[in-house]
């Protein structure tokens, strides 16, 4: 199963909803979360919105998960141990209001996601492998996020 998901923002994500269409044609079941987006892909199942249970148990079952550049999304794949390719949000599109979904994935480290357009998906995901990270409880972010703060506080107060 590929999973695509578009999260949950107010704006439309037609562009990825609609290159799921494509991954369909390819003879491979596709569950697509397409928020309120326009665009209903033939041949996928389609559902508006997913509670987070049912999300992450198809993040889990999926053999390739599709991301809109959310982080909450993008660290929940990474937590489950996935390697997610992540389609960001374009502003000029009208996809979001401006592109820090484009800045993030532009930060995302090599081998934490491949990041893509949505033109792209169906070349990529048809040769498409990937190497799956231990699962990571939910806290491990947590707690690296909290190991920086603390350090730049303590260099802010050094500094002062």
């Amino acid at each position: 199963m590929i999973l695509v998901s578009v999260g949950t923002h107010h704006q439309p994500f037609d562009r990825l909803v609609a290159a799921a269409a494509a991954l369909a044609g390819q003879g491979e079941e596709v569950v697509v979360q397409r928020g309120c987006s326009t665009v209903s892909p033939v041949g996928c199942t389609v559902v508006d919105q997913v509670d987070p249970q049912r999300l992450e148990r198809w993040m889990e079952e999926a053999r390739v998960v599709v991301l809109h550049g959310g982080t909450s999304s993008f660290l929940q794949a990474r937590a489950l141990g996935r390697v997610p390719v992540v389609v960001p949000r374009r502003a000029r599109f009208g996809e979001h209001v401006d592109d820090h979904q484009v800045e993030f994935a532009a930060s995302i480290a090599p081998g934490e996601a491949v990041v893509a357009e949505p033109e792209d998906l169906a070349a990529l995901l048809a040769r498409w492998t990937e190497e799956r990270a231990p699962h990571r409880p939910p806290t491990a972010f947590a707690d690296r996020l909290g190991a920086l703060v603390d350090g730049l506080v303590r260099a802010r107060r050094e500094r002062s």
